[in-house]
Formats: structure tokens, sequence, C-alpha cells
């Protein structure tokens, strides 16, 4: 192997007679194994710093060693060994008391009444200090943001506080409202408070973002609007608060959609006489 380091591969092979892949295979041909598979699952366990589990060397003797091995196999070596992946696996947190409800909306977002058809969710703004989180109401009849709550913590509290919020400014009575399946929404104290309100709920369904399309894109608009206009993420809670405020009555007032004929969602309301 000196050679090379002396001379071109071309004149090397050519003396030799063999072609360059010829060559090139001959090189990266893998070494011999010359310990057995167990001893070489040891090997690799103790080499990651016992992270590996067996899946994970499954793959290293398949990539590093061109050994085809089943995974099952690797897996009754390394109980026989007593040995495991001291990484702990990540368990999905269980919701208490779920109850999921149908997509009764069904992406029909049009509403000809305000507050009787309404879209809930909740989004996240990272700032300097904290996390925080932004849980919206939204009314289809003029996509007008009707009720929103600034937290920094993400517990159930904050779809109950919205809901309680806007149920102070009108009577939800045979209103529905729409979600996706989060835990905000399908938790006990929610639930409750929407059958104590004579609220109808619906729910996307699992994984389907497009169910519930306008939070989506009201979320989009709020954060291309603001947030991704800043040069440095808000400091903490009280600027958020500040500047979702601020939104809002830009959103509400200022801003025209083309969905209501360029009008805003105020104006679309006054024009109906539906203040």
């Amino acid at each position: 192997m000196a050679l090379e380091t002396q001379y071109p591969i071309t004149l090397l092979t050519k003396i030799a007679g063999v072609s360059r892949s010829a060559y090139y295979r001959y090189k990266n041909k893998p070494k011999p194994i010359t310990i057995g598979i167990e001893e070489l699952i040891l090997f690799i366990y103790k080499k990651s710093g016992q992270r590996q589990g067996y899946r994970s060397i499954t793959n290293s003797l398949r990539n590093h060693y061109r050994l085809i091995v089943n995974k099952k196999k690797v897996l009754r070596i390394m109980q026989e060994n007593g040995i495991q992946s001291k990484i702990r696996n990540k368990r999905k947190p269980k919701a208490e008391n779920a109850t999921l409800k149908e997509n009764i909306l069904n992406r029909d977002f049009a509403s000809d009444t305000p507050y009787k058809k309404l879209v809930t969710d909740i989004t996240y703004i990272p700032t300097r200090r904290q996390m925080v989180y932004l849980c919206i109401i939204q009314d289809l009849f003029n996509n007008e943001p009707v009720a929103w709550t600034v937290s920094h913590q993400q517990d159930k509290s904050l779809s109950v506080e919205t809901i309680k919020q806007l149920s102070q400014k009108c009577s939800l009575k045979d209103a529905l409202i729409h979600s996706d399946q989060g835990v905000h929404y399908t938790n006990k104290a929610y639930v409750s408070l929407l059958e104590e309100l004579s609220i109808t709920q619906s729910m996307s369904r699992k994984g389907n973002c497009w169910d519930n399309a306008c939070a989506e894109s009201f979320f989009g608009h709020f954060k291309n609007e603001t947030i991704h206009l800043m040069k440095q993420k808000p400091e903490n809670l009280k600027e958020v608060v500040d500047m979702v405020q601020d939104y809002m009555v830009y959103y509400i007032h200022d801003r025209p959609q083309r969905k209501l004929g360029g009008l805003t969602p105020s104006l679309y309301k006054q024009q109906l006489n539906m203040v």
C-alpha cells in the first residue's frame, strides 16, 4: 500500500493488470471478522458507553462490519448477557380521562351568525426568558379573535380560562366550537364547562391540521406580522401580552380581509348590523 503514496493509482493498476474499480473494491473490502457475533455485540455495546440498544447494535453490525444479523438474535444475546441500553425510553404521557369528539365542523368554515361557529387553538411564543403560550377563540362569522389568553404555563387552565372569558362577553348556548385533540380540549374540566354552557364540541381528526385551518392561518398571520418582524425575541411575558393586545386591535379594526370583501372584521359586522 506504500506505493500508492509514491505513484499514481492509474500507473500501478496498469502494471498490475487490474482495473481501477477492481483495486478500489479490494481496498474497501471489509476486513474479515475474527471474533464471534456475541463478542462483537459486547464490544459495540461497551464502545458506545452502554448507550446502544439492540436496534442500534444491529445497524452497527450491518454498517460497520457488513454483517446481517436478525435484531431478535441481537436482543437475545444482550438479554443472555444481562445488558441493555442505559438511555431511558421516552414515554408518551397518557391523557387522564380524555374525551374525544367527532369532527362535526368537517371543514365547513362558513357562518352567517356571530358566535355560532368558533374555532380555538394554542400556539407557543419563545421569549428571551421563557416560553409563552397563546390560546385564542376565533369567530368564523368574520374571522374575529373574540377571546384570548396569554400565559407562561401550558396547563389545562389555558383553554378553560379562554372559554370563561368569552362566556362573560356573550351567550354561547347552542354554539359549536372546534379544536384539535390536544389535552387542553379533551380534559374533564374543559369538556364539562362546554356542556354546562350548552356548547357543542367538535374535534379535528388525529394529526390533521387542515381540519382547523382557520386557527392555523390566524397564527401564521400573527407570527409573520409580529414576531418575524422583530430583530430579537420578546423579552418576557409582559412584552408578549402587550404585543398580542396591539395585534388583536390591529387585526380586528385595521386589517382588511379578502374573505370579508376587503373589510375588516369589525366593519364587516357593523355593515350587517351585527354590532
